[in-house]
C-alpha cells in the first residue's frame, strides 16, 4: 500500500540532488560555474527538495497504511473529547457558583455605580461616595 508515495518520493529527491550535482560540480562542456551566490541560493532550494523526497518515503512507511491512520485519528479524537469534557463539567460547576458582574465599582473606593450616575460619552463619571472621577472603559 505504500510502495506508490515511496516511488513517488523519488521525484522531488531526484531534482534536489539533480540541481546541487550541477551547482557545486565542475563544468560539463559547455555548462560554467555560476556565481557563489546563486550556487549556495540554488543549494537551499535544492536542500528543500531533497527533504520533501526524504519526509514523503520515510512518512510512507509510517503512515502510508490509510486503516492505521484512520485508527489513529480515531483514538486521537477520543482522547481530545474525554479532555474537554472532563475540563468542561469543572468550568460548568465553578460557573454556576459565580454569578456575573453588572455593572461598575470605583476603582478608588470599590463603591458600586449608582444607576442614576451620569456617564460621559468618553465614559467619564463621578464616584458618588468618593467624589472621585474615573473612566469605566479603563476600568477592567
Amino acid at each position: 500500500m505504500s510502495l506508490f508515495p515511496r516511488l513517488m518520493a523519488i521525484v522531488p529527491f531526484g531534482i534536489g540532488m539533480t540541481v546541487l550535482i550541477f551547482l557545486w560540480s565542475a563544468p560539463f562542456g559547455d555548462f560554467y560555474s555560476p556565481p557563489l551566490f546563486f550556487r549556495v541560493f540554488g543549494s537551499f532550494v535544492a536542500l528543500s527538495f531533497v527533504l520533501t523526497g526524504i519526509g514523503i518515503f520515510v512518512g510512507a512507511g509510517k503512515f502510508g497504511d490509510p486503516r492505521r491512520m484512520a485508527e489513529s485519528l480515531q483514538e486521537a479524537a477520543k482522547s481530545l473529547a474525554d479532555s474537554q469534557r472532563t475540563a468542561g463539567s469543572s468550568s460548568t460547576q465553578s460557573s454556576e457558583a459565580v454569578k456575573p458582574k453588572v455593572g461598575y465599582d470605583c476603582p478608588n473606593c470599590g463603591a458600586a455605580l449608582g444607576k442614576e450616575a451620569d456617564v460621559s460619552p468618553s465614559g467619564d463619571v463621578k464616584c458618588g461616595y468618593c467624589e472621585r472621577w474615573f473612566n469605566i472603559h479603563s476600568v477592567g
